[in-house]
C-alpha cells in the first residue's frame, strides 16, 4: 500500500463469533462512514471494515493505496471479529435513517442485518475476513493544534495545490514546522498549481512535540478531509504527525486516525518567485475588486485574461472577446501613484484568490511587471499568508 520498505499497515486472519451485534447512535455511525468514505478511490466498489473486539469499542476503517482512515465508535456489542460491506451502500442507507437507535446484526456468513424503527435492510458482506490495522510510526515530527486553527491555515492553501501537475512531485502542498526566534512554534505550508502560489505561516496555538528537519508533500485529499474533520470539532486537540523519509502524513485524535502517502520528490524551488523588494504597492476595497472581475470575466474571451491599467488614483479594468463584447471596470485605489503602468492576468486566477483573502482591503504590490505579484488581505489572528500570481502571456 504504502511505500514498501516500511510496514504502515498490516492484515492478518480473524476468527469470527457467530453472535455479532451492535447498537449505534445513527448519528455517529453516519458521521464514521462519511469519515471513511474519503479513503476509497472507487466508493462504488470500496468496503468498509467493521472491527468488533468484544469490548464497548467498534472499529470503522477504510484503507486504499494512498489514503487509509479509522474511526472508533464507543458502543454496546456483542461477539468478536471483523466484517467487510460496501461503503457506498452502507453510507448511503444509514445517512436516509432518522437519528435514532440503528442495531446491526451480521447474518455470518453472507450479509448484516440493519434495523432503525420501521426500517431495515440487508447488505452483503464483502467475503475476506483479513483485519487491516493502519499502524501510525512514532518517528518524524509531531505537532498538536486545535481544529479551528488547522481548519483556517488549511482553508489558506489548499485550493492552490495542483491536481494535475504533469510533474507528480508538485501535486501536493509542502508542509513542515520549525521554531522561530520570534514567533515561536510555526506551521508552514506552500503550494502552487504553477501559476498561483500560496505562502501561510500558522504561529498560534501550534504545539511542538517533537521536531526534525521533515518537510512533506501532502496530497490535496488528505488536505481536504483534514480541513473537514477539523471543521467538526474546532476545539479538539489534533496530532499531525509527519517524516519525509517514511513518507506519511497522519492526523490523530481519541477517535479518528487518518494516515496518508506522502508525494515523493523535491518541491519546486519557490523561494526564486518570492519577491525580494517591493517597488510598488497599491490597496484597494476587497469587496468592490470582488464584484469588478467578476462583471468583467462576462466579457472576457476563453483565455479569461482581463487588463488592468494603473493611473493617478484608478484601477482600469478591462476584458473583451474580439468582435463580440467588451466591458470595463473602474475603481478607486487608496492612494495616486506616481507613474501609471499596465499588465495583464488570468481573471479566474485572481477571482480565486480574493476568494479566499482576510478582512476588507487587499493590497498588491511588485518588484516588476514582468515577475509575480504579490497579493495579501488584512492579517488574520495567528497566521500569516500571501499569494503570488503570474502575469498573463498572450
Amino acid at each position: 500500500m504504502f511505500k514498501k520498505c516500511y510496514r504502515f499497515f498490516s492484515s492478518e486472519v480473524q476468527g469470527l463469533n457467530s453472535e455479532i451485534s451492535a447498537e449505534f447512535e445513527r448519528d455517529k455511525l453516519a458521521a464514521a462512514l462519511l469519515a471513511v468514505s474519503a479513503a476509497q478511490i472507487d466508493p462504488d466498489i470500496g468496503w468498509v471494515q467493521l472491527s468488533f473486539s468484544g469490548d464497548k469499542k467498534v472499529i470503522i476503517s477504510s484503507i486504499s493505496h494512498n489514503l487509509s482512515i479509522k474511526c472508533e465508535i464507543d458502543t454496546p456489542h456483542t461477539g468478536f471479529g471483523v466484517i467487510k460491506v460496501s461503503g457506498k451502500q452502507f453510507s448511503d442507507y444509514v445517512k436516509q435513517l432518522p437519528s435514532t437507535k440503528v442495531t446491526l446484526k451480521a447474518e455470518l456468513p453472507s450479509r448484516i442485518h440493519l434495523r432503525c424503527g420501521r426500517s431495515s435492510a440487508k447488505i452483503q458482506l464483502v467475503q475476506d475476513q483479513t483485519l487491516s490495522n493502519i499502524d501510525v510510526p512514532e518517528t518524524g515530527t509531531t505537532v498538536k493544534i486545535k481544529g479551528n486553527q488547522i481548519e483556517k491555515f488549511v482553508s489558506s492553501f489548499k485550493d492552490f495545490v495542483s491536481v494535475d501537475d504533469n510533474r507528480f512531485y508538485a501535486n501536493g502542498a509542502l508542509i513542515w514546522a520549525e521554531k522561530d526566534t520570534e514567533k515561536g512554534a510555526v506551521l508552514h505550508a506552500v503550494a502552487s498549481d504553477a501559476l498561483r502560489l500560496a505562502k501561510s505561516t500558522l504561529f498560534e496555538g501550534v504545539n511542538i512535540e517533537n521536531l526534525d528537519a521533515s518537510q512533506v508533500l501532502v496530497p490535496r485529499k488528505a488536505l481536504e478531509e483534514l480541513k473537514r474533520v477539523a471543521g467538526l470539532e474546532p476545539e479538539t486537540e489534533f496530532l499531525l504527525r509527519w517524516h519525509n523519509k517514511e513518507l506519511f502524513f497522519a492526523v490523530e485524535t481519541p477517535e479518528y486516525t487518518m494516515f496518508a502517502k506522502c508525494i515523493a520528490g523535491q518541491y519546486p524551488p519557490y523561494e526564486a518567485a518570492i519577491p525580494q523588494k517591493i517597488n510598488m504597492e497599491i490597496q484597494v476595497d476587497l469587496k468592490s475588486i470582488q464584484d469588478s472581475v467578476k462583471r468583467s470575466l462576462l466579457f472576457a474571451d476563453k483565455n479569461k485574461i482581463m487588463k488592468l491599467h494603473f493611473e493617478n488614483s484608478l484601477l482600469t479594468m478591462a476584458s473583451s472577446t474580439p468582435g463580440q463584447k467588451e466591458g470595463e471596470e473602474v475603481i478607486e485605489m487608496n492612494s495616486s501613484i506616481s507613474s501609471p503602468f499596465e499588465v495583464n492576468y488570468n481573471g479566474s486566477l485572481i477571482t480565486g484568490i480574493l476568494g479566499v483573502i482576510s478582512g476588507s482591503r487587499v493590497q498588491f504590490a511588485w518588484e516588476n511587471m514582468n515577475r509575480p505579484v504579490k497579493i495579501t488581505g488584512e492579517e488574520l489572528r495567528g497566521i500569516e499568508v500571501f499569494y503570488l500570481l503570474v502575469p498573463a502571456r498572450f
